[in-house]
Order: structure tokens, then sequence, then C-alpha cells
């Protein structure tokens, strides 16, 4: 209804506007309308030829050349035709007077002038056709888009948690080897994180809190294991970030990766560093954690923790972040710059 009421619209406007322009020429306005509506069944047979069959047929399948002469060949026929339906009916009935001289179809400068009038809404239905096509296009393109990174955000989600569960797993099983009155202790801390990670995750956004939070239960379970082998330093004001909210599970790789590759290779006692500061346009998240003296420069993998954040990131905030893990001396310094607002 919506599109038939479009088209309605659109030769009111050009019936209109050529009866305004052809009024000069006629003795009223009625007069003008009606010399227009004598060529609207032309004007009708070459725009919807072109709309529906010549466009989709031949122009979007990149046959220009074919497209240009049939429509060419269509619109000279057309105003030949239409040469013949206005000296033959449609002068003698509604404009008599016009008729002063035998009728002479086959003027080749008159038939150029109807060639004109009716191409003109051709062109600009052309236009216009081509213009929502690219349009309805470009959304759909991006719907697809969209859909794709949902997609693929799903499927990344769906890595963390079996990686998640996988290094805290290794964690009880130590601590299971030694048969530690802790196990059932941290089994418990660990259906907590299993819940976060499983259902909280799932959500588009979270406070930055309770991922803070999450990150503490996680550095108070692997703490059971290590035990005095791990110095952790928590350079984190948690009261300064009540109002800010972000995508849950983006600061946690980064203190996994740590615990990871630095604090179980270390066989001395291991040193981590995690900050948090606030910025004007976000807050920048720091991990450091020592490098086990005997690690050669290639060792400190990043492994599928940091690959999965790095494409979460890309994909929940494109051009809004900056993620850089580099060595420092014998440290390694993950830093996320991630801007988030209250």
């Amino acid at each position: 209804m919506k599109a038939i009421a479009g088209h309605l619209l659109f030769w009111l406007i050009i019936t209109l506007t050529y009866a305004a322009s052809e009024w000069g020429y006629r003795d009223n306005f009625a007069q003008a309308i009606l010399f227009e509506v004598i060529f609207l069944p032309s004007r009708l047979i070459a725009v919807y030829v072109n709309w529906f069959i010549l466009i989709p047929r031949l122009l979007y399948q990149n046959k220009v050349f074919s497209y240009l002469c049939i429509l060419t060949i269509l619109l000279f026929l057309l105003a030949t035709l239409q040469r013949y339906y206005t000296l033959y009916w449609a002068y003698p009935v509604f404009f008599p007077s016009w008729m002063t001289q035998p009728p002479q179809p086959l003027v080749f400068f008159r038939i150029v002038q109807n060639l004109v009038i009716i191409t003109s809404p051709v062109a600009f239905s052309t236009g216009i056709k081509l213009f929502f096509d690219w349009y309805d296009q470009k959304n759909k393109t991006r719907k697809l888009e969209k859909e794709k990174a949902e997609a693929e955000l799903k499927y990344l989600r769906s890595q963390i948690n079996p990686h998640f569960l996988f290094n805290t797993l290794n964690s009880l099983y130590g601590l299971s080897l030694e048969k530690s009155d802790k196990v059932p202790k941290l089994l418990l801390k660990l259906s907590d994180l299993l819940s976060y990670s499983l259902y909280e995750s799932a959500v588009k956004r979270i406070h930055l809190k309770k991922e803070l939070q999450l990150i503490k239960d996680f550095i108070a379970l692997e703490k059971e294991r290590y035990e005095d082998r791990v110095n952790i330093t928590w350079k984190i004001k948690e009261a300064d970030f009540t109002d800010l909210q972000l995508a849950p599970l983006l600061l946690m790789p980064l203190v996994e990766n740590a615990f990871k590759h630095g604090v179980k290779e270390e066989s001395n006692q291991a040193h981590l560093s995690i900050s948090l500061f606030r910025q004007p346009n976000g807050i920048v998240f720091e991990v450091i954690n020592t490098i086990p003296a005997f690690s050669s420069p290639e060792d400190q993998p990043e492994g599928i923790g940091l690959a999965n954040l790095g494409r979460r990131l890309e994909i929940l905030y494109p051009g809004q972040y900056e993620l850089i893990t580099r060595k420092a001396n014998n440290h390694f310094v993950a830093t996320l710059k991630l801007n988030v607002h209250a």
C-alpha cells in the first residue's frame, strides 16, 4: 500500500509540474493538465518497462550497452506511436482547433519532441529506483554484517567458558593431587565463577564492579593453589568505577593469561601487578607479570584467551580500544585502553 501511494504521488508531481510548465502555451491550466494526461499512457509504459524489466534484467546484470540500446529503441517506438495517437485521436477529440492541416505523423523533430516528453519521467524514476535499491542493499548488507558479527561474538563467547573452565580446573587438579582440604571450598568458588561466566556474561553490558569482583574471586582461587609463590599487587580503587559499564569478560583474560604463562611457569616467587585507571574517555587496565628466568624471548605465548579478547574488542568496540602486549626486561605487560562511559 505504501509503495502504491508512492507511485501515485510520483505521477501526480510529474503531471502537475509539467502542466505548470505547459500553462504558458495553453489557454488555461485545465487544458495544460489535459495535454499532460494525453502523454500519460506512453510515460507509464516507458517508466514501468524500464523499472520492472530493463533495470533488473539488464542494468543490474552489468549489461549496460544492451540496456541503453533497448531503452532507446523503446523510447523512439513509444514516441512514434504517441505521434499517431495524438494526431489521429487525441487532438481531434480534445483539441480540434489544432487540426488546421492534414496529419503528418512521421515528422522527425516532432517525434523527438515526444521522445523528450516521455523520457523525462523515465530519467527521474530511474534515479529514484537506483537510489532506493542502493539504500535497500546497503541496509541488507549492514544487517548481514551485524548478524555475522553477532554469530561470531556468540562463537567467541562459547570459547571463553571452556577455556576459563580448563584453566581453573587445572588449578583445582594441582590441589586435589595434594589432597588439600581447600578443594571443597574452592569448588564452591568455581561454581560462582562459572555462574558468572555462563549467565551474566551473556548480557551486552555489566557494571565494571562485577567484572572486578570476578577477577578478585579468580585471584583468590589461584592464590589458594600457589600460596606464597605469587605476590599480587592490586592497584585499583573500586569506588572510582561504580558508574561504569562494559561488555563482560574483557578484563579477565589479561589476568588469566598472566597466571597461565607467568605465575604457573615460575619456579621462584612470581610477581603480578593489576592496575586500573580512569581517563576522561574511558579506562586503562594493565596487568604486569614476571617472566620465568629460564624463558626464551619467544615464550610468554598469547593463546586463545588474548586472541579471543582481541577479536571481541574489534566487534564490540571498533576504533574505541587499544590492546598492547609487550615485554619489558623480565616482565610481560598487557595493557587495554578502552572507551567506556558512565
